[in-house]
């Protein structure tokens, strides 16, 4: 009688302790890990492409910058440059050469800070799109057309 009420106890307590609830928490950082590599991108695309400073733009950028000032070429989501209407055979060469340039640079920031091209190009639209000029062309991140405002 003893070994079964002992038994009976046993199966009362294993059954119980699978009904105990633990509760953990654990804390993910990714924030902090992904603000840091665009940090880095956003640095290093500013120095690939300094020459193409807004302000004072040097080289094939200033034709670039006429070209998308009177709305012959816009800048997709992935910051390549698009003909637009009333783009020339001159702007479809220059489109294709400075996508060209634009490629190797992001190629090239993207190995340094072990990212993708993509994430890269991204981020650099997104920088584009704050610079152009009212009335040019941008595609927004869903990839429709717009003009900026």
């Amino acid at each position: 009688m003893k070994a079964e009420i002992a038994l009976a106890a046993t199966a009362a307590l294993c059954i119980a302790g699978g009904c105990i609830q633990v509760k953990t928490e654990s804390e993910i950082k990714p924030i902090h890990i992904t603000m840091d590599v665009n940090l880095k991108v956003d640095k290093d695309l500013d120095k690939a492409f300094a020459d193409e400073n807004q302000q004072k733009p040097k080289g094939d950028f200033k034709a670039v910058k006429e070209m998308v000032d009177r709305q012959a070429a816009g800048i997709t989501n992935r910051a390549m440059l698009e003909e637009r209407t009333g783009a020339t055979d001159d702007d479809r060469i220059l489109i294709a050469e400075e996508n060209a340039k634009r490629m190797k640079r992001f190629r090239d920031v993207a190995k340094d800070n072990g990212t993708t091209i993509e994430a890269v190009q991204k981020r650099y639209a997104a920088k584009m799109r704050e610079k152009i000029p009212a009335g040019a062309w941008y595609q927004d991140d869903a990839g429709k057309w717009l003009q900026k405002k």
